[in-house]
């Protein structure tokens, strides 16, 4: 079910990247322990460690509290994210996993908090799989790519880095920064795009038959993660975004097609980007979505961790 998605009220001024202590696994476990209004005081007993002196460390509770309020994913009835906590937005895309879900909250901040959205697609403009994933590489190309009032700093960096790795959306390697998504983040994204005229977003099923293939690209690019690499014209994906949907198409999770003469066509690259010119590209206009198997490629990180311990 898609509902109206609501702002939270109170939001921290603080920008996301600045929220360097956070972690996707303690965001979905708090966040997933939450049934209804909640003290706050209950959360960081349940989620609080250890420290000497017999005290509780609760920092890293508090600053996950605010970053889901920042977010739009919890609010405060009582106007102090301090005392008291509730879920909201709980029925807007109802059942989509919790990595996807705060990927896409994290996509629908304005004013300054866009910077964490604009990261990713900082970064896919050097139109390469991989980047070189040294700070000061990254921080030339965010300085070229965006205009903030604040410096990108490491710490902003590797927060942004570490916590797009714990959903899926990059992996860093001793090669550099891999810019594919996990193929449970790609899947989870078709199948929350609209892929038809007059259709919402909605995580409502898990199947499409011949849905319109640049409509539910433009939503993803729009809202969760960007995918092209260029978008005038015949949009063209991105090499890294190409990689995945092959791997997903032999996988038999996929079927992309351009029946006849029909229109709205995306370009897909070839695996060889040194073939990559337009008489080589494979020209897409509808996909096919299937069930997802029941393998580890397509779990997100979070859950692979959780069963290989």
């Amino acid at each position: 079910m898609s509902t109206t998605y609501t702002p939270a009220t109170n939001k921290p001024d603080k920008l996301l990247t600045g929220f360097i202590s956070v972690r996707a696994p303690e965001l979905k476990h708090i966040y997933g322990s939450l049934q209804g209004t909640t003290s706050v005081s209950e959360v960081t007993s349940k989620f609080g460690r250890p420290a000497t002196g017999g005290e509780v460390k609760t920092d890293h509770v508090e600053g996950s509290l605010r970053f889901l309020n920042a977010v739009d994913l919890v609010e405060s009835p009582t106007g102090d994210i301090k005392d008291t906590v509730e879920p909201i937005n709980e029925r807007h895309f109802e059942g989509l996993p919790f990595e996807a879900r705060l990927l896409y909250h994290c996509n629908q901040q304005d004013g300054r908090q866009s910077h964490f959205g604009d990261v990713h697609r900082s970064l896919l403009s050097e139109g390469s799989r991989t980047v070189n994933a040294g700070r000061d590489n990254l921080r030339t190309i965010l300085k070229r790519e965006t205009d903030y009032d604040f410096s990108w700093t490491d710490e902003k960096i590797d927060m942004w880095v570490t916590l797009c790795e714990q959903l899926g959306l990059v992996s860093e390697t001793e090669d550099g920064l891999v810019l594919s998504p996990c193929r449970a983040i790609m899947y989870d994204a078709l199948v929350l795009a609209p892929t038809s005229s007059g259709e919402d977003a909605g995580y409502d099923g898990e199947t499409v038959e011949n849905g319109e293939f640049r409509r539910a690209l433009n939503w993803i690019n729009d809202n969760l993660f960007t995918v092209y690499k260029a978008r005038t014209g015949t949009p063209r994906l991105h090499p890294a975004i190409a990689d995945v949907l092959r791997n997903m198409e032999e996988d038999g999770v996929l079927s992309l097609s351009a029946p006849g003469d029909a229109q709205n066509q995306v370009e897909v690259p070839p695996a060889d980007l040194d073939d990559d010119v337009r008489g080589n590209r494979r020209s897409v206009t509808h996909v096919s979505i299937h069930s997802r198997p029941d393998e580890t490629a397509y779990q997100y990180p979070l859950d692979q961790l959780l069963t290989h311990q």
